[in-house]
C-alpha cells in the first residue's frame, strides 16, 4: 500500500496516516491525501474472504474460508462521517476544496459482492488510477492546508484507545493484571494485592490498571467504574485508592468523578 501510493502521487501531494481533527463528527481517517485541488480520504479495510456490502440497511458481511461469519459496520457510514467531517473543518478555517473517498482492500484474495452504486470500492492495484483521476493542476491550497492539519494535529493523541479504534469497552479483560505470570484477577488484600494463580504479591497493582483505564476508556473514573474494572467489591476501599492517586475530583456522593490525568502524567 504504501509503494502504491508513493508510485501514484507526485512531489506536492502530502499523505496523513490515522488522522484526528476536531469536527461535528469523530473522525479516525485512516488515510488522508492532499492533492493539487482535491483531498481525498481513504477507508482501509484489512479483511479477506467473502465481503457481502448490504443494503437497508447497510451492513458489510464478511465469510471466511471456514464459514465464519462476521458484521462490521459499512464502511460507507464511515467515510461519509469523514468527508461531512473534513468540509466543516475545512469551512472553519475558510478553504474549499472538492473532498472524495474510497474503500480499500489491500489484499486481492477477497470476494466482493455489491448490488447497489455507492461510493467507490476499489482494490489497492487500482488505487494509483483512482488517485490520478483526482488530481487537478492548482497548488495553491496544498501546502496551507498541510499547515491547518499539522497545526490541529499537534498535542493530540489516541486517547481513548476504544474510542480512537472503535472498540466497545465491555469487551476489555477486566480486573488487575499480574505482571509475574500474564493473568487477570488479582485480589485486593489489606495491605496488598494477590494472585492465585502465581502466589505473586505486589502493592501497587491498581496503577497500572487505572493508567490501562485512562488509555482505553477515558481521563475520569467513578467509583462505581472503577468497582467493575477492578473486580473490587468495596466501594469505601476503592474511595481511598481513587482519593490516593487522583488529584482532583468533581461533583459529590456517588456521582463522583476523579481525574486520572495527573496520574497519568506522573507515570508516563
Amino acid at each position: 500500500m504504501k509503494e502504491l501510493l508513493q508510485m501514484a502521487l507526485l512531489n506536492e501531494c502530502y499523505i496523513f496516516h490515522n488522522v484526528m481533527l476536531p469536527s461535528v463528527f469523530p473522525m479516525q481517517i485512516d488515510i488522508l491525501i492532499i492533492v493539487p485541488n482535491a483531498i481525498i480520504i481513504l477507508e482501509i479495510k484489512n479483511i479477506r474472504g467473502t465481503v457481502h456490502f448490504k443494503n437497508n440497511p447497510r451492513q458489510l458481511i464478511r465469510t471466511s474460508e471456514t464459514g465464519e461469519v462476521q458484521v462490521f459496520t459499512h464502511p460507507e457510514i464511515q467515510l461519509e462521517q469523514y468527508i461531512q467531517g473534513l468540509k466543516h473543518f475545512l469551512g472553519k478555517h475558510h478553504i474549499t476544496i472538492p473532498v472524495y473517498g474510497a474503500v480499500v482492500f489491500p489484499f486481492n484474495n477477497v470476494h466482493i459482492l455489491r448490488a447497489y452504486e455507492g461510493l467507490p470500492i476499489i482494490m489497492a492495484k487500482e488505487l494509483p488510477l483512482f488517485l490520478h483521476k483526482h488530481i487537478g493542476k492548482s497548488k495553491e491550497t496544498t501546502t496551507e492546508i498541510k499547515q491547518i492539519i499539522l497545526s490541529q494535529l499537534q498535542h493530540r493523541t489516541p486517547f481513548p484507545l476504544c474510542h480512537y479504534f472503535q472498540i466497545d469497552s465491555s469487551a476489555l479483560q477486566q480486573g488487575v493484571y499480574c505482571e509475574s505470570c500474564g493473568q487477570f484477577g488479582m485480589l485486593k488484600l489489606r495491605m496488598t494485592w494477590y494472585c492465585q494463580h502465581c502466589q505473586n504479591k505486589c502493592t501497587n497493582a491498581h496503577i497500572k490498571a487505572l493508567l490501562d483505564y485512562y488509555m482505553l476508556i477515558g481521563d475520569t473514573i467513578m467509583n462505581g467504574e472503577c468497582r467493575e474494572f477492578l473486580k473490587i467489591e468495596s466501594q469505601y476501599v476503592v474511595k481511598r485508592i481513587l482519593q490516593k492517586v487522583c488529584a482532583t475530583s468533581t461533583g459529590s456522593d456517588r456521582y463522583r468523578q476523579y481525574n486520572l490525568s495527573s496520574l497519568y502524567l506522573n507515570h508516563r
